[in-house]
């Protein structure tokens, strides 16, 4: 039986902000909203804001600059610190990659059922703009592929299904951190929304739970071949049992004075 835990406010100002980061709400360099304003989102007072802007600022997460021009700003990740973040952590991140492997597919083949116009045209619109070839930083893509896998969720019309996406992405951000730029991966997932946006408007049910499948098979070849590059074997097979993450969040934290994953 799970034991009930209690979060100091600052404890879950530090996880909101994480998952926005995560999931590209705010992109590197970008300025954090002011701390008068993150009170006010939040419903939380300053010493609790402060306490979650520290936390993420000690995880390299943020940078706080004083002064004039101050304030917190979301930094990037270096490879070597995404890897580190992961390191300890691989028999999740094989667990969360065969999750998104069932889910995400059903989800693409109810969206193909479902998806009204407008969530199409968004789609399109999305499509087009990841296809600039100047103009866009690798964290500008990041935003727009969240987005579109959240589309597709959402038109599944089951809020269930939705929340399991955007988990799966919160949850899959450091591993994601891993993958450097590259014009051919870049150009692997483009093709791979292609394939779905084209199934999705012919309201084709099996291409589209073809086309994900596919699409979430090559990030995770991705991922796995960023992952040897760097001595760490994601596809190796354990026979160990099935762990449970300790908080509800992986990657999240437990306590501020935890490392993060």
């Amino acid at each position: 039986m799970a034991t009930p835990s209690r979060k100091r406010l600052g404890e879950q100002v530090a996880e909101l902000l994480l998952a926005a980061i995560r999931l590209h709400e705010f992109l590197p360099g970008e300025k954090l909203p002011s701390e008068r304003e993150l009170c006010t989102r939040l419903g939380v007072n300053r010493t609790a804001v402060r306490e979650g802007l520290r936390w993420l600022e000690h995880q390299r997460f943020i940078e706080i600059r004083r002064g004039k021009y101050g304030g917190a700003f979301v930094l990037h990740a270096p490879a070597d610190l995404a890897v580190a973040r992961i390191r300890d952590k691989i028999a999740d991140l094989r667990q969360l990659l065969e999750f998104r492997a069932v889910i995400e597919p059903r989800a693409a083949g109810m969206a193909a059922e479902r998806i009204e116009d407008v969530e199409l045209q968004r789609l399109r619109e999305l499509h087009a703009r990841e296809q600039e070839e100047l103009g866009l930083t690798r964290a500008q893509l990041r935003a727009i592929d969240v987005e579109i896998h959240e589309i597709i969720a959402s038109a599944s019309k089951n809020q269930y299904i939705l929340r399991a996406v955007q988990d799966i992405r919160l949850r899959l951000a450091p591993a994601l951190d891993v993958i450097g730029r590259s014009l051919t991966r870049r150009r692997e997932s483009q093709t791979g929304h292609a394939e779905l946006l084209e199934a999705l408007g012919r309201h084709d049910v099996p291409s589209a739970v073809a086309a994900m499948e596919r699409h979430v098979a090559a990030t995770r070849r991705a991922i796995a071949t960023a992952l040897a590059e760097k001595g760490i074997e994601l596809d190796r097979v354990r026979s160990s049992p099935a762990s449970v993450p300790a908080s509800a969040e992986e990657g999240t934290p437990a306590r501020l004075a935890d490392e993060v994953g």
